[in-house]
């Protein structure tokens, strides 16, 4: 499980064969070496992030959801802060954590589609990632669970010491949390950094979800929420239910997680955060840059330093997440990051000039996706550069999925329009599109030109490309 020896850097490790054919049998710890450390290591937090697999924005309870109740989530929110306007910066899996690991978007990181797809899509080692620099600092890093940034590339040339678990997909699913605990009780005199990244919460590789029996959830008991947008029929309630199931099985595991860290008296000196990687694997949610498929939940708890059970309601996106962690260890962050550190709003200083607008991207799912975003607190404008329709995913392959589609506003195999624009004061669930009101005009041109100014400075190769009608 673990990878001993001195961090080398990656272009001298590349430059052997025999070496990297080695490393990724044996999953080598491989890193570049940038320098000193910023500060002593002594003087670091421990990290603990949780990422969740498609677990819906507002899915916790803490987060308004009645259907369940997630006591060990909740209680990260309870202890910390919560964010209520968190955004992926793409609403597919591999983008969206190589975004979290670089502070990148998507188009900048290269990490443009699912990478066990495409492999071309894989995340370059020679990007910096922040578990790279929290090692070279001095911390003890690991991971356990998915990882879906470079699949085939050995996780040791992203800053990974340890790999908690196996390297092929069906090891990617954590069953327990075991390892976890021991990395903890192994680690609690020394600064860590633990990244346990979930897959309960996304379907299996037939589309479907299984009740797990420790946790049974009652179809004829909940109703599906209404930021899904889809009708509340029994499959898909029963659909739910199952979703929810898993949901409550993550919940336990990262509850006895949070447990070890109190039994080894290390709560108060670690920073915990929590964050989905993109929303729930419904159709018209995930792979969507809709609120309910680009906004998730995202928690930091660090005692001490985060007031208990505050919220922040400032545009926040998952690009802050690298910052934010580098800055709370005393590390800089590197030029290549586009995103900003959270600390100040963990702190409670002025959230409304935090940021003006956050912004998301599609370019890849499986199939060729291509759509760009900008969202402000009233507004939401997207543009697509293709009318390939948002397909179902997964649930393709689901009676009830195809009859969902034949609704007026399930148009997730039907063509898409150039552009939408939504009022999320009035329309908060995205259902009416006022490009074509001629009352908003002046408000679709300021949106416009919104996102292409954030193309133009993070250099967007689709920046000026025309609508391409495929169907």
């Amino acid at each position: 499980m673990g990878n001993g020896g001195r961090l080398m850097d990656r272009r001298e490790f590349l430059k052997s064969l025999t070496g990297a054919a080695a490393s990724f049998c044996l999953g080598a710890s491989v890193s570049c070496d940038r320098g000193k450390p910023a500060q002593s290591a002594s003087t670091m937090p421990n990290i603990v992030l949780f990422i969740a697999d498609d677990l819906g924005w507002k899915d916790l309870s803490y987060y308004g959801n009645s259907n369940i109740t997630t006591p060990n989530i909740d209680r990260i929110a309870a202890e910390g802060m919560l964010f209520t306007n968190a955004f992926v910066t793409a609403s597919s899996c591999s983008p969206s954590r190589a975004s979290i690991l670089t502070g990148q978007y998507p188009h900048s990181n290269g990490v443009t589609g699912l990478t066990h797809v495409r492999k071309r899509l894989m995340l370059s080692p020679f990007h910096r990632t922040f578990p790279e620099l929290l090692a070279k600092s001095g911390m003890e890093t690991a991971f356990e669970g998915k990882w879906h940034v470079a699949p085939y590339f050995p996780t040791g040339w992203y800053g990974y010491r340890q790999r908690l678990s196996g390297v092929l997909p069906k090891d990617f699913l954590i069953r327990s949390s075991e390892r976890a605990v021991e990395f903890i009780r192994a680690n609690r005199n020394n600064p860590f950094y633990l990244e346990l990244n979930y897959m309960d919460t996304h379907r299996d590789d037939a589309g479907e979800f299984h009740f797990v029996p420790q946790f049974p959830v009652d179809a004829d008991t909940i109703s599906v929420p209404d930021y899904y947008t889809l009708p509340d029929w029994p499959e898909v309630r029963l659909d739910l239910a199952k979703y929810y199931s898993n949901l409550l099985l993550m919940d336990s595991m990262i509850g006895t997680v949070l447990d070890a860290l109190d039994r080894n008296r290390i709560s108060e000196k670690t920073l915990v955060c929590f964050v989905s990687d993109n929303g729930p694997p419904f159709p018209g949610n995930k792979m969507t840059l809709y609120d309910r498929g680009m906004a998730v939940p995202l928690i930091f708890r660090w005692p001490g330093k985060i007031e208990a059970g505050t919220r922040s309601n400032a545009l926040a996106s998952t690009i802050d997440i690298m910052p934010t962690l580098l800055e709370a260890s005393g590390i800089p962050a590197p030029e290549s990051a586009q995103g900003k550190p959270l600390l100040r709003l963990l702190q409670a200083e002025n959230e409304s000039a935090f940021r003006e607008a956050v912004f998301a991207e599609m370019t890849y799912h499986v199939n060729y996706l291509p759509m760009r975003a900008a969202r402000t607190r009233k507004w939401k404008y997207i543009r697509n550069y293709s009318d390939d329709p948002v397909g179902l995913d997964q649930c393709s392959h689901m009676a009830w999925a195809r009859k969902i589609c034949e609704l007026p506003n399930q148009g997730w195999l039907r063509p898409r329009a150039p552009e939408e624009l939504y009022d999320l004061e009035n329309d908060p669930h995205e259902q009416t599109n006022l490009v074509a009101d001629p009352a908003r005009l002046q408000d679709l041109a300021a949106m416009r030109h919104l996102l292409d100014e954030h193309m133009r400075s993070t250099r967007d190769p689709f920046l000026g490309k025309s609508f391409d009608q495929r169907q």
